[in-house]
């Protein structure tokens, strides 16, 4: 499972240190695609993502929140046409 995605109650901070990302647990994934779905559920459900890391990838918390907008506006599609 070569993506870890890194999330907190808590916004990621400033400054990424390796032991600020070692006091969380990661989530693995197989595919980028795979851990960018889960980022989003996770910012859905109110909660920050620091960090997606994997082979050539490295995506800060703004770069996930960037790159997960298309996904997060088909959950608010679905969503409004549920009303």
């Amino acid at each position: 499972m070569p993506y870890a995605l890194y999330y907190a109650i808590a916004a990621a901070p400033q400054e990424l240190t390796p032991q600020r990302l070692g006091s969380l647990v990661p989530v693995h994934f197989s595919t980028e695609q795979d851990a960018l779905h889960a980022a989003a559920l996770v910012l859905r459900g109110g909660q920050h993502v620091w960090l997606i890391e994997g082979p050539d990838v490295h995506y800060s918390a703004d770069e996930v929140k960037e790159r997960c907008r298309p996904i997060l506006e088909l959950f608010s599609r679905s969503t409004r046409h549920k009303r």
